[in-house]
């Protein structure tokens, strides 16, 4: 895939981002925390021959400047706004995976003359009786050890984590592997002691989209298959909300059922089109 780089500044902030171009509607890919836009490549590949394909590193990831003492997770999303026109994108179709996903919402919400339509990828999507049914003492040691997982990669080389990646996630292919395991040599080591991540409830969220609107979740994702149906009867506007749960993936959906993942993207981008 042949694809330029550059940097934007953002009230003060540098912000890195890979772009594939041609006169072609934009697509803007945001990626999920710890990884960066080239995480995004082997979905690029498939959009390029159709999409002007743009993926940015937020901050604090990729070759993006690093999180400021005050950094709020609310300003990613006022961030990739300021992106979009500054490249001078119209109606971009925006997709996002974890955090990028969240993300993602937060620019249909609260800008939303900019996207022509938003696909998400498993996004923290969870009920409140969902986050109270877990252990709280499971859950913090869960977050611990990840979190020494983490902190540890700095100390590793590329290699290593290539091959602790291939272990970990057998599912996966090789072009998955390689940039993700580049991204996490990358990331701001204190992503998560210092974000603050203040993202509202799906309930309030998802009757302010108007936008059309994919949802891609797992079985072994974060969205529940209760959560997903309870979103559909959520919406509110007269454009499509379509969702989409697919078999015998986890979080990373695309890296682990990548042609099922696609298949669902292009279903969407045909019903929206042209």
């Amino acid at each position: 895939m042949n694809y330029t780089e550059g940097d934007v500044r953002l009230n003060g902030v540098k912000i890195h981002y890979y772009r594939t171009g041609g006169n072609k509607p934009p697509f803007v890919l945001l990626h999920g925390a710890t990884d960066n836009g080239l995480c995004w490549t082997p979905v690029a590949e498939k959009l390029a021959d159709r999409y002007d394909v743009i993926m940015p590193d937020a901050q604090g990831h990729g070759l993006s400047d690093r999180l400021d003492p005050d950094f709020k997770s609310g300003r990613h999303t006022t961030q990739m706004a300021a992106l979009i026109r500054k490249l001078g994108l119209k109606k971009p179709i925006i997709m996002g995976h974890s955090m990028g996903a969240g993300t993602t919402v937060g620019i249909a919400i609260e800008y939303p003359a900019l996207p022509k339509a938003i696909i998400l990828e498993d996004p923290a999507w969870r009920t409140e009786e969902e986050i109270a049914a877990e252990n709280a003492e499971a859950r913090n040691k869960q977050r611990e050890s990840f979190m020494k997982a983490l902190t540890g990669y700095g100390k590793r080389t590329l290699e290593e984590v290539i091959s602790e990646g291939r272990v970990a996630n057998p599912l996966w292919s090789e072009a998955e592997i390689r940039p993700w395991a580049a991204a996490k040599l990358q990331f701001d080591p204190a992503l998560f002691s210092m974000m603050r991540f203040e993202m509202p409830s799906y309930v309030e969220q998802v009757p302010r989209i108007k936008c059309p609107t994919l949802l891609i979740t797992a079985e072994n994702g974060l969205v529940s298959a209760a959560t997903a149906k309870h979103a559909s009867t959520l919406w509110t506007s007269e454009k499509p909300f379509r969702s989409v749960r697919i078999k015998g993936a986890g979080h990373n959906i695309r890296r682990e059922r990548f042609d099922e993942f696609m298949a669902a993207v292009n279903r969407f981008l045909g019903l929206i089109s042209p």
